[in-house]
């Protein structure tokens, strides 16, 4: 295609930009006297003498303007809007390109390509170029052309084509008319300005000029944008009715008199309704329109004057049909009488759907999550109603909830919508305490930010404020420590004024109370406690108000408020808010609180607060348990401590008088008999006449004992002779030392969880000292960021929040070892395993990487001496269950390698680059003997009845009891007897249990020689033979003694 048209150099071009109007610069050079030969000689003397500039060009030309082109490499271009967009010439694909707008603050394109200077001559010429369109979108791009003597936008003033707009999308030559009166050098000047509305990124080559003259076209004004609406068809039917109102002005602005057709698409031009002789503002209306299902629709109107296309109105991502429903509304929670059910409600989602279509309401299902939980569990519940009844009661204790509810039809779900937040669950007896045992939260609560703000806030322990202070400076302050001495409280520290978040609590029954009171104990200087209580969440009235700028106090202080206005509802709960009031450019106040409670307020209650002694122990060994005791009562007490091992009262104590709000301590130190069973459980009960609550009043704790892991007895026999009863026994069989194959799954109670310097026989080492990632945002962990070598981690210790649960796994468990990566820098962490066997082996464990956007790797080593790194210099070459790459998988995947023959301990060398943690887990090896080579058996202990016979160890296998004194009273008894052998590595476990029956006779004297052996006689008084006796009741005679024994 080519279009032509034709200006004459000089006319004004009243589309550039800057300056006024310059002069012609057009001069008559003595035309008086134009014929003169000397004058015209000298004329031309002056053009010879005249420079051609650089680079110019002479008539006809043509420039490529990509990449294959010669002139364009010396063409010019200005961005006089100093956008992201320029012209891009010299580009491979043989053209010039403007792109149009997408800066926030530009609308148009204000973007200058002038040529190389050509020569020219007074005549006729005709300006050619190629030009089309690109870009997603695109309904055309905008362009004039202009010509000047020097290459800049002020020297532009001729105007070749004014401002146009080009809609057709390939390359289409378009041809102008230019004619110049003088000669000289001058400048085609390509001017874009496109509006950003166009989407069009302009495409322009072949320029060129030839002498000559075109016939100029038509110039036409195209129609400007019409109007078109529509209406969906009811109850999601594909189909619309369109309505096209006709434009009445063109794009310039001016009355439009003709319109000789208007073209409208619908569903991406599959179908097009065409209308011809449309009047200017005639309104076009289209029944029954196809439609597609879902927001693939579009809509486009153009009217036509000629074929020249007006400019288009378009609309786009029309949904049709059935729609995703608009999320739910008006959710309600309410917690029913009984604490234990619940009933949750909306409203019905509108049938007018999330993008304007249509939603069946009898279509629609309605799925609750919990709103407590993560994006990937699944519905609790489905129902097409509006209303479910949610219950609590297997449920054991109190909890928050809050529900989710997102409406679905098909294949199309809405957003959720949210519930309020309720309590549910039997409501909590007095007392209801809180104290932040440990730094852990005893109870549940929820968090409530009333204010935003930043703010740190949480339990702390009793070590973190000690571990910040020199315990040698004798200046220095006394750490911030738990009012109830039970190592925890808890802790808020705003850091901007006015943040304000607060700790709501679940129910307390009050119901019977006397005289119900809410207590906690705080200190500060600064910021306001604020004390709410109510029924519900949103029901809570402000009850107290404590200013600690006008209050401070810089030691524990009790609050107590009283609760009596809140029993009528039977059940209360409360809220401390803390407030940052007073914080400014030079001060944060903080505030601790610690040992919250609901409590009666009773004149006599003592409580325990904590209890804590050693949960292991081995036989012949020393526990300590120590505990701390409260008296909640309003009058002072003495109380008793009770001290049971098992249920058998080992101490008892009565402490000294407590004053109301005092504490005290009690301790027991038990040694743990050699014939223990496997578990003890310590177990204490303060006593105090009148103690209105007793179910505080106890605590206990098991503790595992651990028997050598040895053979003991297993043939222990009693027998009579006489009145003694003679024990015998084997020695157990030592035997030989022998490997054994073990599996490692580091749950072992002799290892510390947490713990970064190994576990058991286990050694670690950190070679790179850098500090660590935090992995899974636990709540505990002393060693979080340090350099770590590896840590038994304890995903249950560690309080992994929800939302890492899933990658914190153990492959079994609840422990692993794990490698935390050093902070941008290589990983030189080593995991070192106890002695092997020194027989060749099949070596296999569970590994990791946290996750593969930053893979984890290592290597294996092995030494055939120590376990010292500087020993591990072997490398295994073998290694299964990496992955293609060499990386370890995120999941739990199965390694093995093979040890030679020698290999003493092999280690697992995490090597690679600022990555993420190396978890590792269950490891099976062939291990050195755990019997050591000198395992020697020192003595037994002899246990009757439980009770220990013999107090130094007895190196025999045979022994003598006589259990039978003249104290016993006459009768028969049973003594039920064991052994514990005791190695030089410990006490092993108790033996069988050997059973004898004796009889205490009342007969006192037989006549016999009292130098006499000892004699038997049956009931009838004759004598019989003492070392064959059959079972019965005998006499037996020794000297002047004479007693009746029982043979079994």
């Amino acid at each position: 295609m080519a279009i032509a048209g034709s200006l004459i150099a000089g006319a004004a071009n009243p589309d550039r930009h800057g300056g006024t109007r310059a002069p012609s610069g057009l001069k008559e050079i003595n035309r008086q006297h134009h014929a003169a030969t000397p004058r015209i000689e000298s004329v031309k003397q002056l053009r010879a003498a005249e420079e051609a500039p650089a680079n110019s060009v002479e008539v006809p030309f043509t420039h490529v303007l990509g990449k294959t082109g010669t002139e364009v490499k010396n063409y010019t271009a200005l961005n006089v809007n100093n956008d992201n967009r320029k012209w891009q010439y010299d580009t491979p694909n043989g053209y010039a390109a403007c792109m149009v707008p997408n800066a926030d603050d530009i609308d148009a394109n204000d973007d200058w390509l002038f040529t190389v200077p050509i020569h020219l001559t007074p005549g006729d010429y005709v300006v050619s170029f190629e030009l089309g369109i690109m870009g997603s979108g695109a309904t055309g791009v905008e362009m004039n052309v202009a010509l000047g003597t020097s290459p800049t936008v002020e020297a532009a003033t001729t105007v070749i084509s004014p401002t146009t707009v080009y809609t057709e999308k390939g390359m289409t030559k378009y041809e102008h008319n230019c004619n110049i009166t003088k000669e000289g050098y001058y400048y085609l000047g390509f001017h874009c300005t496109t509006t950003k509305a166009m989407k069009g990124t302009l495409r322009l080559t072949n320029v060129g000029m030839r002498t000559g003259k075109v016939e100029p076209p038509v110039v036409v004004d195209p129609p400007a944008a019409g109007e078109l609406t529509w209406e969906l068809a009811p109850k999601g039917e594909l189909k619309a009715t369109v309505h096209y109102t006709a434009p009445t002005k063109t794009k310039a602005g001016k009355d439009l008199t003709e319109i000789t057709k208007v073209e409208i698409t619908s569903r991406w031009t599959v179908d097009k309704f065409t209308y011809e002789n449309v009047k200017p503002g005639e309104t076009i209306t289209i029944e029954n329109v196809e439609m597609y299902q879902g927001i693939n629709n579009r809509f486009t109107g153009v009217a036509y004057v000629g074929d020249v296309a007006g400019e288009m109105v378009e609309h786009k991502n029309i949904w049709c049909g059935t729609d995703t429903p608009l999320a739910p509304e008006n959710i309600r929670l309410a917690v029913n009488d009984d604490y234990t059910t619940a009933t949750l409600s909306w409203d019905a989602v509108p049938e007018t759907g999330e993008h304007g279509g249509y939603v069946d309401p009898e279509k629609v299902t309605y799925y609750i999550f919990d709103a407590f939980g993560t994006y990937y569990d699944p519905a609790l519940a489905t129902t097409t109603q509006t209303s479910c009844t949610l219950d609590y009661g297997e449920i054991e204790g109190q909890d928050f909830y809050a529900y989710q509810v997102t409406a679905g039809v098909d294949e199309y779900y809405s957003l959720d919508g949210v519930s309020n937040i309720i309590t549910a669950g039997k409501p909590d007896a007095l007392p209801k305490t809180e104290s932040f045992t440990a730094g852990n939260y005893d109870d549940i609560w929820l968090g409530n930010t009333a204010a935003d703000g930043n703010m740190q806030y949480g339990t702390i322990t009793d070590e973190y404020f000690a571990s910040l202070i020199d315990p040698e400076d004798p200046d220095a302050i006394k750490p911030l420590a738990s009012q109830d001495g039970d190592g925890g409280f808890y802790f808020w520290m705003p850091i901007d004024k006015d943040a304000a978040y607060g700790l709501i609590s679940t129910r307390a029954d009050i119901s019977k109370a006397s005289a119900p009171v809410l207590e906690f104990w705080y200190q500060g200087q600064g910021s306001i406690i604020e004390v709410y209580a109510g029924h519900e969440i949103n029901e809570m009235e402000q009850i107290a108000s404590i200013d600690l700028k006008e209050n401070p106090t810089e030691a524990w202080t009790q609050a107590r408020i009283a609760l009596d206005a809140f029993k009528a509802d039977g059940a209360v709960m409360f809220e401390l808010r803390f407030v940052a009031a007073h914080n400014d450019d030079e001060h944060i106040w903080s505030v601790p609180v610690d040992n919250i409670r609901i409590r009666n307020l009773d004149p006599i209650d003592a409580r325990i607060v904590t209890f804590e002694g050693k949960q292991t122990a081995k036989p012949g060994e020393e526990v300590t348990f120590t505990a701390h005791i409260e008296n909640l009562g309003t009058t002072p007490a003495t109380p008793a401590a009770i001290w049971t091992v098992n249920g058998k009262t080992v101490a008892t104590e009565e402490l000294a008088e407590m004053a109301p709000n005092a504490f005290a301590d009690v301790t027991l130190k038990h040694t743990v008999a050699y014939n223990a069973p496997a578990e003890l459980e310590v177990a204490l009960t303060v006593e105090l006449e009148g103690d209105a609550v007793a179910a505080n009043n106890s605590a206990s704790a098991k503790v595992a004992v651990k028997h050598a892991p040895y053979t003991t007895v297993n043939d222990l026999q009693a027998t009579l002779d006489g009145t003694n009863v003679v024990l015998t026994w084997s020695h157990p069989e030592i035997g030989e030392a022998a490997p054994e194959t073990v599996t490692d799954n580091f749950e072992s109670d002799e290892y510390t969880p947490m713990a970064i310097n190994g576990a058991g026989a286990w050694t670690v080492h950190d070679g790179d000292g850098v500090k660590t990632y935090n992995i899974f945002r636990e709540l505990y962990n002393p060693y979080q960021t340090q350099p770590i070598g590896f840590q038994l981690f304890d995903n249950i210790v560690a309080q992994v929040p929800d939302t890492y649960a899933a990658d914190a796994e153990a492959y079994s468990g609840q422990r692993f070892m794990m490698a935390p990566s050093a902070q941008s820098a290589d990983n030189d962490n080593w995991l070192i395993s106890p002695e092997l066997s020194g027989n060749s082996q099949t070596v296999s464990f569970y590994a990791k990487s946290f996750s593969l956007a930053w893979p984890e790797s290592f290597e294996i080593l092995y030494s055939t001496s120590d376990n010292q790194v500087a020993s591990l210099t072997e490398k295994v070459t073998d290694i299964t269950g990496f992955a293609t790459d060499g990386t370890v998988p995120e999941r739990w995947t199965l390694f093995t390698f093979t040890l030679p023959e020698g290999a003493k301990h092999f280690a697992i060398h995490h090597n690679c680059y600022d990555t993420v943690a190396l978890l590792i887990d269950d490891v099976t090896y062939e291990a050195a003997p755990s019997q050591p080579a000198d395992l020697a058996i020192d003595g037994y202990y002899v246990f009757r009845d439980g009770e220990p016979v013999n107090a130094a160890l007895h190196n025999d296998v045979l022994y003598t009891d006589a259990p039978l004194t003249p104290e016993h009273p006459e009768g028969e008894y049973e003594f039920n007897y064991t052994v514990v052998p005791v190695y030089n590595y410990g006490a092993a476990a108790e033996s069988n249990v050997a059973t004898v029956r004796m009889t205490q006779s009342g007969v006192t004297e037989i006549a016999a020689d009292t130098a006499a052996d000892t004699v038997y006689y049956n009931l009838q008084g004759v004598r019989v033979n003492g070392t064959s006796l059959t079972p019965g009741v005998y006499i037996r005679v020794a000297g002047d003694k004479a007693e009746k024994v029982s043979v079994k």
